[in-house]
């Protein structure tokens, strides 16, 4: 008895099987047709006919909802749920899915399921994977690709943090086929910035150095993602290491003297900057970046005769240069003011009689005025070339007002 049971219990299991691999096969046959109809809704686009095309799609809806169902069946039943090809009719259909708009509310995760049912193939049957793999692939770059866009699309409307998750997505698809989407973590990273998240911007660096990926933008994020999590020293190896593969990077020159000035160690660098800067005559942004690391009045080698004297050589250099002669006239204005201030300030109770107090202050005035005096052919020199300028136009006025320059400050209005 027990043993025609037993039989019995065999010959339903073979039924469920079959039953279970015609659920598979209707699954393929549902998909098919629908990509027959998803074809004809194409041609139909080509040639306008928008109403037959969105019929044709409608229809194709409805053949891949019955694929959905019959291989969501196949997927789930014991019969069938270790097979490859069960899996690999999964991705197929999920993926024609995900692949079109009007069949998004079919499963909004389309692409998700894809993903893990190729993972499927790969466990269960590498003998199969092998045979198909070129065609998973194909469905796992064009995922990779989906949520590429989408993220660039993220980006450009400025949700950073969202195009974030996508770039993260397109690589994680890549990873599917032991491959690595470099281009979605190099946007990765950038949008991490743009977001302030330098940890994740750091981390998305390092990936891609260990990756190989040799870039010297990639070295410039990971140098200021470091500097801005506070820490410089990680910051200076990666500057050092970066340098000595592109010596002659602007981005990387600027990196390296941003980080030098916030660690107040920008003396240990003046020498290279002055090396670049006779090298390459016609750039004469090294003298100008010399002259703003001297001008700095926070750092502990300011010095403005220093300073000026690299503004000179950038001008010499480049005639034009607007921004060496603006900075000059600054630099020699704001000394002008801090000595007009420190004659304001003064207190006449410092000094043996009153007359004492006036001679003082009169020599500091003076001083200041050979300030401005200094810096007048400076400032409109800049004039000259940045007319439209506003903040060019009020510092020359305020030279004109202090060294009573009436005429000129006057045509100057007019």
């Amino acid at each position: 008895m027990k043993k025609v049971l037993l039989l019995l219990a065999l010959a339903l299991f073979g039924q469920f099987a079959i039953a279970q691999d015609m659920q598979r096969q209707n699954a393929n046959n549902y998909q098919r047709q629908a990509q027959q109809l998803i074809d004809a809704a194409d041609d139909y686009k080509a040639v306008n006919k928008m109403e037959k095309a969105a019929k044709q799609m409608k229809d194709a809806k409805i053949l891949m909802g019955k694929a959905k169902a019959s291989i969501d069946a196949a997927s789930q039943h014991e019969a069938t749920m270790n097979q490859a090809k069960t899996w690999h009719y999964c991705a197929v259909i999920y993926y024609k899915i995900g692949a079109y708009p009007e069949f998004y509310d079919l499963e909004p995760n389309a692409f998700e399921k894809v993903l893990s049912a190729v993972e499927k193939v790969k466990e269960l049957d590498q003998k199969y994977y092998m045979q198909n793999g070129q065609e998973l692939a194909s469905y796992v770059r064009a995922v990779d690709n989906t949520y590429y866009q989408l993220g660039v699309e993220s980006f450009n409307s400025g949700s950073y943090e969202e195009a974030m998750n996508d770039f993260m997505k397109a690589n994680n698809a890549a990873a599917t086929i032991e491959a690595y989407d470099d281009a979605a973590m190099m946007n990765y990273a950038i949008c991490a910035v743009k977001s302030g998240k330098y940890d994740a911007a750091a981390t998305a660096y390092e990936e891609l150095i260990s990756k190989g990926f040799d870039d010297a933008s990639i070295y410039s994020g990971i140098i200021n993602a470091y500097r801005e999590l506070g820490q410089g020293e990680k910051s200076v190896e990666m500057i050092e290491v970066a340098r000595a593969k592109y010596p002659d990077d602007p981005q990387l020159v600027n990196d390296m003297i941003n980080t030098y000035i916030s660690l107040h160690r920008e003396g240990e660098i003046v020498d290279q900057i002055e090396a670049m800067a006779k090298k390459y005559t016609d750039q004469p942004v090294y003298y100008f970046i010399l002259g703003t690391i001297y001008g700095n009045r926070e750092s502990n080698i300011y010095d403005i005769e220093k300073a000026l004297g690299y503004y000179e050589s950038a001008i010499a250099e480049n005639a034009a240069y607007a921004d060496a002669y603006y900075n000059a006239g600054a630099l020699l204005i704001d000394k002008a003011s801090d000595i007009y201030k420190e004659a304001n300030d003064k207190d006449p109770s410092e000094y043996s009689n009153f007359n004492a107090y006036l001679a003082a202050t009169d020599a500091m005035v003076e001083e200041a005025k050979g300030y401005d005096q200094r810096a007048l052919p400076y400032v409109e020199k800049t004039y000259e070339l940045l007319p439209d300028d506003p903040a060019v136009k009020q510092a020359l006025r305020g030279i004109y007002a202090r060294l009573k320059m009436n005429d000129k400050a006057k045509a100057l209005d007019e």
